[in-house]
């Protein structure tokens, strides 16, 4: 923590010399407004969903079921199939001076209330205002932002995964965490590595001929944190040499390799846990650490293959309620692999994509060997895996057509009939917007 302040401290020192090399010339200040739109329609292939409902009475009961007992028939509405709206960001971006910038996105986004009723809410995403007090010639660059910010290894990575509007990256997925039985019900709970926004301040520093980026975050939103972000590119040299060669010959882009890059993150945090509230005295600590890398490559004059991934952990302590007994140590990880190919076809260069991604996670590597009844020990597993076919008939638009697979260690899902299986299949048309 200490050296996260002497760090911010250093940047304001540096920034209050006024250390600028930016343009002369004159600024006229410009606000621009964008949206981004996710929609679209969802088939539930096996007419089937996370259990809710147990039958606990004498004839349900069944040791080999995930929960001990048969669930209940007809627990949800015929089909499930529905059109959905998974977001839609409104973002207002303005330049107010050569080094102030501020940017507002409100948020509409669906939640299901306590009646499994369909509500929207509207919230703001980001609000925020970033001052760039260093700025060279040769790519150095110093900027501050304050304000409900984006969590930048979140944002970093959709980027080059490429496809949030077909579904989260692995630290942002809600993965199943928990799911207890309390009399018929089960209750089951989802969860997130960390917010993909929150209150604070960032500071980002861009190294010589940009080389590599560092983001260094002091956030409190939903629990004081502390997030280090840092993205280095090897490649950046060949590849400012590439784009001024693209340049001299009016080339409309790079070919053979465009992109390499290599990032990582350390993050130590409460997130929405307290920092004692117990009595012995304990502390909640929510740490996670990862990496991930990219790497393009673009077939003479059409078409290109991309192939990236993130592996992600976590280090959890809940502090024990009772005093003689010691706080509860667990560990998770999860890693996620992505591939996409546009074919080089003149008539289909950078309109159609074929996309493929596998991800896996472990809500607890330290409990291995008891597989129980219920979502425990062992039996906590899952997996997601996701192929589909990407169509962008303009720059603001894409369709897609996928099939979404997510897979438990046990029969957690249940059929309409009450018949269950361990896999949960969906096909999604996805319609995306951004401009």
């Amino acid at each position: 923590m200490k050296k996260c302040i002497l760090l911010i401290a250093a940047f304001i020192m540096l920034s209050a010399a006024g250390i600028n090399a930016q343009g002369k010339s004159e600024f006229k200040p410009e606000i621009k407004i964008g949206a981004t739109v996710f929609t679209g329609w969802l088939f539930n292939v096996d007419n089937a969903d996370f259990t809710a409902k147990l039958d606990t009475s004498a004839g349900g009961v069944n040791p080999s079921s995930a929960f001990g007992y048969n669930p209940l028939k007809n627990q949800f509405e015929t089909s499930k199939n529905t059109f959905y709206l998974d977001r839609a960001y409104i973002n207002i971006k303005a330049s107010l001076t050569p080094q102030i910038n501020a940017r507002v996105t409100p948020d509409i986004t669906s939640v299901v209330d306590q009646n499994g009723v369909t509500q929207w809410t509207y919230q703001a995403k980001y609000a925020f205002v970033d001052y760039n007090p260093l700025a060279l010639e040769d790519g150095t660059s110093l900027t501050f932002e304050v304000g409900v910010l984006p969590n930048y290894w979140i944002n970093n990575v959709e980027r080059y995964y490429g496809w949030r509007g077909v579904q989260k990256t692995l630290t942002d997925y809600g993965w199943t965490t928990s799911a207890v039985k309390s009399g018929n019900t089960i209750t089951r709970k989802t969860g997130s590595y960390f917010s993909s926004a929150d209150l604070g301040l960032t500071a980002k520093f861009t190294f010589p001929q940009k080389y590599a980026d560092l983001y260094v975050a002091v956030l409190n939103g939903n629990g004081y944190k502390n997030l280090i972000t840092g993205f280095i590119y090897p490649l950046a040299g060949m590849m400012k040499k590439k784009s001024d060669e693209m340049k001299k010959s009016k080339k409309t882009r790079i070919e053979g390799i465009s992109d390499l890059t290599v990032g990582g993150f350390a993050y130590m945090g409460r997130l929405g846990n307290g920092e004692f509230g117990v009595v012995n005295g304990g502390q909640y600590k929510n740490n996670r650490f990862g990496g991930m890398v990219n790497f393009r490559y673009n077939f003479a004059k059409f078409g290109y293959v991309k192939i990236g991934g993130e592996l992600s952990m976590q280090s959890n302590q809940v502090p024990s309620s009772t005093p003689a007994l010691t706080d509860s140590l667990f560990s998770a990880q999860g890693f996620s692999t992505w591939f996409e190919f546009n074919p080089p076809v003149e008539m289909l260069a950078d309109k159609l994509m074929l996309t493929f991604r596998y991800d896996s996670f472990d809500p607890n590597t330290t409990k291995p060997g008891t597989n129980l009844v219920g979502f425990t020990g062992d039996a906590n597993k899952q997996s997601l895996m996701i192929i589909g076919l990407m169509f962008k008939p303009a720059s603001v638009l894409t369709l897609g057509l996928n099939y979404q697979t997510q897979v438990f260690d046990k029969d957690y899902i249940v059929k309409y009939d009450g018949t269950t299986k361990s896999s949960l299949n969906r096909i999604y048309f996805n319609t995306i917007l951004d401009f």
